[in-house]
């Protein structure tokens, strides 16, 4: 008698057998997204990303400088904090606002703003536009260096727009939001206050595109 994995595999083979004489195609599985080059993926997150993040407003008074006995540490070692700051862009803000009501401000993400000016849906139209205007700075994580001289590509546009939007004639602010949360290695986390992820890097962003987030850009 065979063996019950011989059984599958013979099994197997004679679906496979069957389904060559009808016509039917085995397609491969669809993938998250299309490649899209790292440099594209570089110019988009430069477009993107801020060199601030606001994240838990109920963090008081921090120096950031990772002290064992702060009152901000969490039991995994990590630490709680209200703002971010970077000296470069590193990061894409996964909220579209966020008013702390103090001496710490209001934050609202340049994309937020720029490409949704009204508050409401953009028609793709109006998103490559919003998109070509916010400009590019050489944010922190690719590898490599940059120009910004010719501007947005349209390949990279199309690459972001499906990502948001799908085959959608129209994006929302929130679906916006939604998407780019779910670009996060851990699309379910949390999140400071509860809205599930915070910002991404680069590398997350990068993969989620398709392109390969420690290729040499030149």
């Amino acid at each position: 008698s065979l063996h019950p994995d011989a059984c599958v595999r013979v099994c197997v083979y004679m679906l496979l057998a069957a389904a060559i004489p009808l016509g039917l195609s085995l397609s491969p599985p669809a993938t998250s997204a299309s490649a899209l080059s790292t440099r594209d993926a570089c110019l988009l997150f430069g477009a993107l990303a801020e060199p601030l993040v606001h994240l838990d407003p109920e963090v008081g008074a921090c120096c950031h400088s990772a002290c064992s006995d702060c009152e901000w540490r969490l039991p995994d070692g990590g630490y709680r904090f209200d703002v971010l700051k970077a000296t470069k862009p590193k990061w894409v803000p996964c909220y579209l606002r966020r008013d702390f009501g103090d001496e710490r401000g209001c934050h609202e993400p340049r994309w937020a703003s720029a490409l949704f000016p009204g508050g409401g849906e953009v028609t793709r139209a109006q998103f490559g536009e919003a998109l070509a205007g916010l400009g590019f700075e050489m944010p922190m994580g690719p590898r490599g260096s940059v120009g910004a001289d010719g501007g947005m590509p349209e390949s990279a546009a199309d690459a972001l727009w499906a990502w948001l939007a799908g085959d959608g004639d129209a994006l929302t602010p929130e679906g916006a939001r939604t998407r780019l949360q779910a670009m996060a290695e851990d699309p379910q986390a949390e999140g400071a206050v509860g809205e599930g992820p915070d910002h991404l890097v680069w590398k997350e962003f990068a993969k989620a595109l398709g392109a390969k987030p420690f290729e040499m850009i030149v």
